[in-house]
């Protein structure tokens, strides 16, 4: 058995793009009650103990670190979640956001935190489309930890370059995997992950490179985090196994419960280190210095 990392085991983008709404409709509540307001990693400096929240917090400090961001910047959130971004750049840089999401229910979780801002704003919409975004017209395009379960992630890189003002900036934050390619019980053992996480496919750190570059974008930044966040999923362990069997299905129902317990499976295959965690930031080229 052979799987090229570069192209989806999943092949109907309808069904799966219904399937990611579908989860996230399901859980979000229940997740936001185990994980907290965000639902990303955290940042972890060697092996220092801080909280949860704080570690998740420091995360979007780094990534706002590698960026200029002016305060009254306009900022696409692609794969919102529950806003928790979105809402921290709104209030930090005053940033008019736009966060959107496939998910009804995290939407709505997200206007409601969000409810005495007048500056940030949350829909339902496609990132491999983004209908209501005008061309050039956006300043940042923030994705943090959602194109792993976009369909076709150029077709998303290539609608944010579309969006973006000229030098306006894409930051993405995904998960990779290690090599190009999987063969025989490392190709199942990928499959199953990405099933297990409704990932379509998950390209290498090269791949995205080359990929944002042939998309005309000039990449500013590439990181390797694994290191600073793979303790997130043992504390995800942790926060789940501190519920019973009950609670977890009253929570997030069969498929929250299902999601609970195949968290393992990403803490181990960051463990194992065939799942990295890229960070790119990269400038919108435009037509006079291509």
């Amino acid at each position: 058995m052979l799987i090229k990392t570069s192209q989806p085991i999943i092949l109907d983008r309808d069904k799966i793009t219904l399937q990611i709404a579908k989860f996230w409709d399901q859980i979000s509540e229940g997740w936001r009650v185990i994980w907290g307001k965000h639902i990303h990693h955290g940042f972890y400096e060697n092996d220092q103990t801080i909280s949860h929240d704080v570690a998740q917090h420091n995360l979007i400090i780094k990534l706002t670190e590698l960026l200029t961001i002016p305060n009254g910047a306009t900022i696409l959130d692609v794969g919102c979640g529950m806003g928790g971004s979105s809402i921290f750049l709104a209030e930090k840089y005053q940033a008019n956001v736009t966060g959107i999401t496939l998910s009804q229910k995290q939407a709505s979780i997200a206007r409601a935190q969000a409810a005495k801002l007048n500056n940030v704003i949350f829909k339902v919409e496609d990132a491999l489309a983004l209908p209501s975004i005008p061309d050039n017209s956006i300043d940042i395009v923030w994705s943090l930890e959602s194109c792993e379960q976009f369909f076709d992630k150029e077709l998303f890189i290539q609608q944010a370059y579309r969006v973006l003002k000229p030098g306006g900036k894409l930051m993405l934050a995904t998960w990779c995997s290690d090599r190009e390619e999987y063969h025989d019980s490392d190709a199942k053992s990928y499959q199953k992950l990405c099933l297990a996480f409704d990932v379509p496919y998950m390209p290498t750190i090269e791949w995205y490179r080359e990929t944002i570059i042939k998309n005309n974008f000039q990449v500013n930044t590439i990181l390797d985090w694994s290191h600073h966040v793979k303790k997130s999923w043992d504390i995800g362990v942790s926060l789940v196994n501190a519920y019973s069997f009950l609670k977890l299905l009253k929570l997030g129902g069969l498929r929250g419960l299902r999601f609970a317990k195949q968290i393992k499976l990403m803490r181990d295959a960051f463990i194992q280190e065939k799942v990295k965690y890229g960070v790119f930031v990269a400038s919108k080229i435009t037509d006079s210095h291509l």
